[in-house]
């Protein structure tokens, strides 16, 4: 736990020094972020070893961020998914998320959203890599649906002591491209750790800088818990 707190001050102090630097009104900002994933039951198979394996695992997700500089509810989002293991190194996860934002002041912006994605992993002694490769098929309200590409790599590191694994130290990047306006339109940079509390909970501490092709909130500064709970 003291590295937990270790890199929540780190990282607010990378957020707070964001601020010293005057920005344009909606130019920037800096926010708080939350995930919180519920993996219902799993359906399991048995593989040819005769080893039951899980196959299909439900799950319910919901989001809540804070930003307009912390002081306001900027994003609330529910939806549901399912991981589908193709084997040992991939899965294909279908899901829906439901979206209401409030980016900046006086603008709300509602939305449904359906993603489709690959995530292939490949795990090593000492660490581990993924690509998430997702589309999302956005349905927004009033407003022109798009779709775009997302691609995510990510870097896990296990820190061990005396052979017991205390936390993996997290680095990943995320690229967003409108396949409908066909530009680059974002990139998301994160750095945190991920802590294994029990077998059915896990927590991720992460800073992210989120940087938009766009005049409005063009440099975001994030600090984030995601938290994921496993039901048997």
């Amino acid at each position: 736990m003291k590295t937990a707190h270790l890199f929540l001050m780190v990282a607010c102090i990378l957020v707070l020094s964001s601020a010293v630097f005057s920005q344009e009104p909606n130019e920037g900002d800096i926010q708080f972020w939350n995930e919180t994933k519920i993996y219902l039951p799993s359906i399991t198979r048995t593989d040819k070893d005769g080893k039951k394996q899980k196959f299909i695992s439900p799950h319910i997700m919901g989001t809540l961020r804070i930003g307009q500089d912390v002081q306001h509810f900027v994003s609330e989002r529910i939806g549901f998914g399912l991981d589908i293991r193709l084997n040992k190194y991939f899965k294909f996860t279908p899901s829906y998320y439901y979206v209401a934002e409030q980016p900046i002041k006086n603008v709300k912006v509602f939305e449904n959203r359906l993603r489709f994605e690959v995530t292939g992993e490949k795990k090593w002694k000492n660490f581990s890599l993924s690509d998430r490769n997702r589309i999302e098929y956005r349905i927004r309200n009033s407003r022109r649906d798009t779709v775009r590409y997302r691609n995510k790599f990510k870097l896990k590191v296990p820190i061990k002591k005396d052979g017991k694994e205390l936390f993996s130290a997290i680095v990943a990047d995320e690229p967003f491209y409108s396949i409908t306006l066909k530009l680059w339109t974002r990139n998301e940079f994160s750095a945190g750790i991920e802590k294994k509390f029990s077998d059915n909970a896990t927590a991720e501490f992460f800073y992210m800088h989120q940087y938009n092709n766009a005049p409005i909130l063009k440099n975001v500064n994030i600090i984030g818990v995601n938290l994921k709970f496993t039901i048997d």
